[in-house]
């Protein structure tokens, strides 16, 4: 379930991003990511959906989020490059304006960051044989939520009771989505030097997040829960959890509490799927209250508002050149709260060597743990013939919410992309790309996996 909230979201949005200076550059090319293969997790969908072709119907992670991205980066760059005025300060304004329009109302759109909240949550449910119906595909303009629908109640249970710690992931993964999306797009905008006005969709991501925090938290949610029980009068139409981070605070707080126990709907068909403010906890509230503060980081970067990259000078010989962002995610032990820093190294006449570190911070109830990630991105071989981008990331998480024990863990992926046809310094218009890797037991953004397991990924990189 996603909780929507428009209005405080459009006046933050839009008067941050006009208070901007007008002074931008139009960008060149457009760079899109389509995805083709996502092994294992395709396998599963397949037996989940019962055939190849239906399984792109529930896409992965990696998959649904390289589709919303496409899709705001690919209208960013259309509506910034239609020629609206002659005059310069008209052109950019109206194409700003046109482009926080396309943001706010394609909200309840397919393919949209409301369309990519629900398929996370799906990809969860999906890797153990649970389909489900996401209902943004039904376009209802204007609701105030937006249901993952006909699931049973015998799936949620052999969720809860057997796959507990997919079931904490699964309330908190909308949120995870919509996090990711961010900190594609920033990478994006800071490696490729798109130019695009993205602080609608950016800030809308952050401070939705945070707004369906606190209504939790402060028990705004139980007006809507109520209302969504006197609508829904069968099990397949109604949500598989209500208002998603009560249901995050209940299943952390409450690990050995089977799902049968939360009692018959109020229309005395099924099983209560809801968790209201009466079910949690004092120290379940105040925790949320807690996450609902700590998740403003998310709002803590130059790029939300249009600051693409900082000179840092001449280094290593070249232009260096760098950008920040803080990150908090919701996990199934508690919360990762992280800091990126971007670096890029402009060389004349030579392709831009990029790198990423991000610092993690993971928390469960009472302790933190501590990670480490790398990336590089693009690095050119062989004349650029050849791509490479590569992660490696290494940390050290609680075994669950409340103990103090922890295990080690990481994960490293590599990215062979050809860029077999480019002229001098310039990408091929089509780039295909496999990307193999491997985790350890963990928790990690945008991988449904919580166990160890080989990645296997396959596409295709755009440059129009």
């Amino acid at each position: 379930m996603k909780r929507i909230t428009l209005s405080l979201l459009l006046l933050v949005c839009v008067a941050t991003a006009l208070a901007q200076d007008s002074l931008c550059f139009s960008p060149r090319y457009l760079y899109l990511d389509m995805p083709l293969v996502e092994m294992p997790y395709q396998r599963a969908a397949i037996g989940t959906t019962g055939g190849f072709i239906p399984s792109y119907l529930n896409p992965g992670m990696g998959f649904s989020l390289a589709l919303s991205t496409d899709l705001y980066t690919a209208a960013h760059w259309g509506l910034q490059n239609i020629t609206y005025s002659k005059d310069p300060q008209k052109q950019w304004r109206r194409s700003q304006l046109a482009i926080y329009g396309f943001d706010l109302i394609t909200t309840w759109m397919p393919l949209s960051n409301s369309w990519l909240h629900e398929e996370y949550h799906r990809a969860v449910m999906t890797l153990r044989g649970v389909n489900s119906f996401n209902e943004v595909l039904l376009f209802r303009i204007g609701s105030t939520t937006i249901s993952v629908s006909h699931e049973t109640d015998e799936d949620m249970a052999m969720l809860c009771d057997n796959y507990h710690t997919d079931f904490i992931r699964l309330m908190a993964a909308g949120l995870e989505g919509q996090t990711m999306q961010n900190t594609r797009m920033n990478r994006d905008e800071f490696f490729y030097h798109h130019g695009l006005r993205n602080e609608v969709i950016l800030l809308t991501n952050a401070l939705n997040n945070t707004a369906y925090l606190a209504m939790c938290g402060w028990g705004r949610a139980d007006e809507e829960t109520s209302k969504m029980n006197a609508a829904e009068r069968t099990i397949a139409e109604r949500d598989f959890t209500g208002m998603d981070l009560m249901a995050w605070a209940h299943a952390l707080f409450n690990p050995d509490v089977p799902y049968a126990a939360r009692g018959t709907h109020p229309s005395g068909n099924g099983i209560d799927r809801y968790i209201t403010t009466d079910d949690l906890s004092p120290e379940a509230i105040r925790y949320l209250r807690r996450q609902t503060f700590v998740d403003l980081l998310n709002c803590i970067s130059p790029l939300m508002i249009g600051i693409s990259r900082f000179d840092l000078g001449d280094h290593f010989g070249g232009r260096l050149y760098g950008n920040f962002a803080l990150r908090h995610y919701l996990t199934s032990f508690g919360d990762d709260n992280n800091i990126e820093l971007l670096f890029q190294l402009l060389r004349s006449e030579r392709r831009p060597l990029n790198t990423y570190v991000v610092l993690h911070n993971y928390n469960n109830y009472r302790h933190p743990f501590g990670g480490l990630e790398i990336g590089v991105v693009d690095l050119p071989l062989w004349s650029g013939r050849l791509l490479i981008s590569s992660n490696l990331h290494g940390w050290v998480q609680p075994e669950d919410f409340r103990t103090s024990r922890a295990f080690p863990g990481g994960s490293a992926t590599l990215r062979l992309a050809a860029n077999l046809w480019n002229t001098g310094n310039c990408y091929a218009l089509c780039i295909p790309y496999i990307e193999v890797g491997y985790k350890t037991r963990g928790w990690v953004a945008g991988n449904v996996y919580m166990e160890s397991t080989p990645m296997l990924n396959a596409g295709l990189r755009w440059r129009l």
